[in-house]
């Protein structure tokens, strides 16, 4: 499918932005304040000085077009200037996160450095019983836009498939990524799932129903907040501090209803790289038929099915 180049394309000019650094709130503490109807965009905040202006500023009037609104936004305690730029697609109507595209951006005024940006797409393509979606999210910032600490930047990006007719076999990738500091250097969250079904909506189990799953995370710094202790029965256990660079990997497949297959296995690793604490504990099974899940297929506490799965941050 054509998403599939797309999103393969954007992760790649995401990987680029990154390698500069950064993300943050805007300077209203939040970005998606605002609505678009026939291209028409007004935001929604409440409490400031001016129309629809949010609490603890003065906003002045704004410059619109079509898919464009622009105006200076002055924050009330300490006198600094912001303009504040949404950017969609000419006549559509909608919220953010729900548009083909939208962009907003905070730049604040008198030569400072920093940019408070955030970019969504979502494109969803129905054909018969089967739904087709690519969804993108990137926040960045710099400078006056890292709340007073550390640089941050958030990725989402996700490809999905879901066909509901009987026998149909859907898809889905997903990606997340955090970093507070230069390069993650004062913490990450980095998330990669996918899931494939294999004729999960058969009626008759004995035909076939099956799916193929992977997960991996990897947590450091201020992301990875308190020590744990990962037990995977005999196979071993591992014990983390808060801030270890740590990883788990998830790898599963149960094909237990599909005739001629009925195979299933389970792969569980961690493993945390931190110097003073460095080890490692993985476990394997693998069976056939009757048993419904593999022996410790053993789920990481911050991977599998989660509310971070429902999509951006």
């Amino acid at each position: 499918m054509s998403k599939v180049f797309r999103a393969a394309s954007s992760i790649g000019v995401a990987a680029l932005v990154l390698s500069g650094a950064s993300m943050a709130a805007s300077p209203t503490g939040t970005f998606d304040a605002w609505a678009v109807s026939t291209g028409t965009i007004t935001p929604t905040s409440t409490g400031g000085t001016g129309a629809n202006c949010p609490t603890g500023f003065t906003c002045a009037t704004a410059v619109t077009g079509e898919g464009f609104y622009q105006r200076q936004i002055t924050e009330d305690s300490s006198g600094n200037d912001f303009f504040q730029t949404i950017i969609t697609d000419k006549t559509v109507s909608g919220t953010p996160g729900g548009l083909t595209f939208s962009d907003e951006s905070y730049v604040r005024t008198g030569n400072v450095t920093g940019l408070a940006d955030k970019t969504q797409m979502k494109d969803v393509t129905v054909t018969g019983t089967l739904t087709e979606t690519f969804e993108g999210s990137t926040e960045l910032g710099t400078g006056w836009a890292n709340g007073g600490s550390n640089d941050l930047a958030q990725i989402y990006q996700a490809i999905i498939a879901d066909d509901t007719a009987s026998g149909a076999e859907d898809f889905d990738a997903k990606f997340w990524l955090k970093q507070l500091g230069a390069e993650g250097s004062a913490g990450k969250l980095m998330r990669i799932s996918s899931q494939v079904d294999i004729q999960e909506a058969t009626t008759t189990p004995a035909a076939g129903a099956g799916t193929q799953d992977f997960v991996l995370v990897e947590l450091s710094g201020s992301e990875n907040s308190a020590g744990a202790t990962a037990d995977l029965g005999a196979d071993g256990s591992i014990t983390w501090a808060a801030g270890d660079r740590i990883k788990a990997i998830w790898v599963g497949q149960d094909m237990s209803a599909i005739a001629g297959v009925q195979q299933e296995f389970g792969f569980t690793a961690y493993e945390d790289f931190t110097g003073g604490t460095t080890g490692a504990v993985n476990t394997f099974s693998l069976l056939a038929g009757s048993s419904s899940t593999p022996v410790d297929w053993n789920v990481p506490t911050w991977g599998s099915s989660s509310a971070a799965d429902a999509g951006p941050f």
